[in-house]
């Protein structure tokens, strides 16, 4: 992970060209370690298939793709995925309120939400890259609904992948934090 991966999730600016990223907070507050857990549990973006989370990034990937005939065979012309992620993180809403030890713990949950994630919008940016390259690298055909059907597959196939990588990345996170504990 890169600084400039956080700053991108700071910042509310692109990874790539292809990509865009939208930052919205929920507050919390709380002046106990039992009041912060109850404010995320309460106010903290749903996430389908978890539930309440400290942090989540909705991720839209959008193909822009184009082909046809040239020079007697269809081939690619364009290839473009833009990748639309949208980004939720907490934002404390009383630090005065707050003792030094939560203050700082409160920083801790901020940070590693940010950097949680940019990885998740840096693995999406990845992939539509890769989609992007596939897709332009496909064998040029005889017959443009034959490399419709490679196009959809090969797209389809990039993107299942792509999820088992998001959900891989969290499953790595949870195993690292069940050691710690």
């Amino acid at each position: 992970m890169t600084i400039g991966l956080l700053v991108l999730v700071a910042g509310c600016t692109a990874v790539t060209s292809r990509t865009n990223v939208n930052v919205g907070y929920y507050n919390v507050g709380g002046s106990s370690f039992k009041e912060l857990d109850q404010q995320i549990a309460l106010h903290g973006p749903q996430v389908p298939g978890v539930g309440r989370a400290i942090a989540a990034t909705s991720i839209r990937m959008t193909p822009n793709i184009r082909f046809g005939q040239i020079n007697g065979a269809c081939r690619v012309t364009t290839a473009k995925v833009k990748v639309q992620a949208n980004v939720t993180l907490p934002r404390f809403a009383d630090r005065k309120a707050a003792t030094q030890k939560l203050k700082g713990a409160i920083d801790n949950i901020e940070a590693y939400a940010r950097l949680h994630e940019a990885v998740h919008v840096s693995i999406a940016d990845s992939f539509a890259e890769r989609a992007e390259k596939e897709i332009s690298g496909l064998p040029p055909t005889a017959d443009c609904d034959v490399l419709r059907e490679n196009i959809g597959a090969t797209y389809n196939r990039i993107m299942k992948e792509h999820e088992a990588a998001q959900l891989e990345f969290d499953a790595q996170e949870q195993r690292r934090f069940a050691k710690r504990s």
